[in-house]
């Protein structure tokens, strides 16, 4: 019998991918997880840490490689923190999408009975970002495989895998257009060779703290968003300069400042450097003003497939009220608003509501209303502004990952909407909250998940409940 513990070399063979991303295996029924390990693959794995329920390892060699491997076209696969499975094809990480999606429902929440819909493909697998963060740090990721030998205390990029304080140092990132991985090439040589101080996590000092690229897929502006510690324009006046001369689709260059401890991208104020305070895009026709805190789906492609599951859920009338948690630049608000009477919008950020006015305005869209909300509190503390509004037919909710906060559940619940569509980044925290709901009489028809994200471990799940179908 093989006895599983910590520094043991163990053969396995990997039979699917847990929720996350990492390699399933099994030796005499007991679960070992298995990190980069592909479903099929038979390896040598080295176990690095022994729980009583499970244990982890790391590959040390591929005896046989998956039947759905394929070779991953990122020189930095493997190395880097975001994409997991470009060595995977890709039908097959729709089926393992799914079959999480089915497993969290099964196994979190005991709800085996919710009917899991095949994940749908993204319109595109490479260049679908239409914003990327890349991270600044003075302590550079080495390379598994060709390492370039450049300094180890400077790197622009992204995070290697599991760490806050390692920077892997890239030239480009295929989830990005080539456009923008130019532009991004020219701040990472200006930063260089004018010695910009990056950010040390441990000591909060160093003045560039990461960059932000954002993009309107159908506008085609480019806003760059520079996040410092501090101010200092004078520093950023050159580079201004070379990018406008040589990038005219950047329409927008602000910077962020904020000295928090934390890795934050937005400011405690924000700098115009140059143009426009905000970029455009659009849905569906609509046009959408971005500003650089404000929310708008990172996939606008992949947003026009996932808002018409929205409407093909939410079965929406002429003569219905919708109530949009979580509505950011009021994407969804706007892309429903002329199918309904009403949509009435509430989102934390100061920033993405005034987002939200300008575009309603701008479509002329009168029969929208935004307003900003901290929802944890809102509907419990605003009781005669909630009572003066038409109650919701459909409420929509589409929150960040970690869910919905539980104060809010009580307080949706209480506000009792007949029907829900629940949009979420996370199946794991959106199966904890429709738990909750499914315990007050709420009943899930239908979930379908939609790859947005490709390469990576994250599905969006869009869920359909209906109040009154409690069995």
């Amino acid at each position: 019998m093989i006895e599983i513990k910590k520094n043991a070399e163990v053969e396995l063979t990997i039979e699917s991918i847990a929720f996350g991303g990492k390699g399933i295996a099994r030796v005499n029924d007991f679960v070992i997880f298995v990190r980069d390990a592909l479903p099929g693959q038979k390896v040598r794995a080295l176990i690095i840490k022994k729980k009583a329920a499970f244990a982890e390892a790391i590959i040390r060699e591929i005896i046989e490689e998956s039947p759905d491997h394929v070779d991953a076209p990122c020189p930095y696969f493997g190395d880097c923190g975001g994409c997991k499975f470009q060595n995977l094809n890709y039908q097959k990480q729709l089926d393992i999408k799914t079959e999480q999606v089915k497993d969290v429902f099964t196994h979190q929440v005991k709800m085996p009975e919710i009917p899991i819909l095949p994940a749908l493909a993204a319109p595109e697998i490479f260049a679908y970002r239409n914003k990327m963060d890349f991270s600044t740090g003075v302590s550079r990721w080495l390379l598994k495989e060709n390492d370039p030998g450049t300094a180890e205390d400077y790197a622009i990029g992204l995070h290697a895998p599991g760490r806050f304080d390692k920077i892997l140092d890239i030239d480009a990132c295929l989830l990005q257009d080539d456009k923008r991985n130019e532009i991004f090439r020219e701040i990472r040589s200006w930063a260089r060779e004018n010695g910009i101080t990056l950010n040390n996590p441990r000591e909060y000092t160093g003045f560039l703290r990461s960059v932000i690229i954002r993009k309107g897929e159908h506008s085609g502006e480019v806003m760059v968003n520079l996040v410092t510690r501090h101010e200092d324009k004078d520093l950023c006046k050159p580079l201004v300069e070379n990018i406008t001369s040589k990038f005219p689709e950047v329409t927008s260059i602000v910077n962020n400042i904020t000295n928090s401890k934390g890795d934050h991208s937005i400011g405690e104020r924000e700098i115009l450097l140059h143009g426009n305070p905000v970029i455009h895009d659009s849905l569906d026709g609509l046009e959408y003003e971005i500003s650089a805190n404000a929310f708008f789906q990172t996939n606008t492609k992949g947003a026009e497939q996932l808002y018409n599951i929205i409407v093909d859920f939410a079965e929406l009338k002429k003569d219905m009220v919708v109530w949009d948690f979580y509505s950011g630049a009021g994407s969804i608000s706007l892309y429903i608003a002329n199918k309904v009477k009403q949509v009435i919008g509430f989102e934390v950020v100061s920033d993405a509501v005034k987002n939200a006015k300008k575009n309603a305005k701008k479509n002329k869209v009168p029969h929208c209303q935004f307003f900003e909300a901290n929802l944890d509190t809102f509907l419990q503390t605003n009781q005669e502004l909630i009572a003066s509004l038409d109650k919701p037919d459909l409420a929509i909710v589409d929150p960040p990952r970690a869910g919905l906060n539980p104060k809010f559940v009580k307080q949706l619940i209480a506000l009792q909407p007949p029907s829900i569509v629940y949009v979420s980044c996370n199946p794991s925290t959106q199966a904890r909250d429709i738990a909750l709901l499914v315990e007050s009489g709420y009943k899930v028809e239908k979930i379908q998940p939609v790859d947005m994200f490709p390469h990576t471990a994250h599905i969006e799940t869009v869920a359909k409940l209906r109040l009154g179908l409690k069995a």
